[in-house]
């Protein structure tokens, strides 16, 4: 299982399987914007943001690793 994600980590959400190309952690949950991150432990997506290579961002809640 994985531990962390970082920048180029293949992902699956809701527009289909996609790379993380940018990742923002944010002090809560559900903010839009944050601190810029190579990576981050896995426990922590919730509180992300994450850019994808498909054009379109996605919560944290709304990924799940391949």
């Amino acid at each position: 299982m994985r531990r962390q994600l970082q920048i180029g980590t293949k992902i699956n959400c809701r527009f289909g399987e996609a790379k993380i190309t940018a990742i923002e952690l944010c002090e809560h949950e559900g903010e839009k914007e944050g601190i810029p991150m190579k990576k981050v432990w896995i426990d922590l997506k919730d509180r992300c943001v994450f850019s994808l290579d498909n054009g379109h961002w996605q919560y944290g809640y709304q990924v799940e690793a391949v």
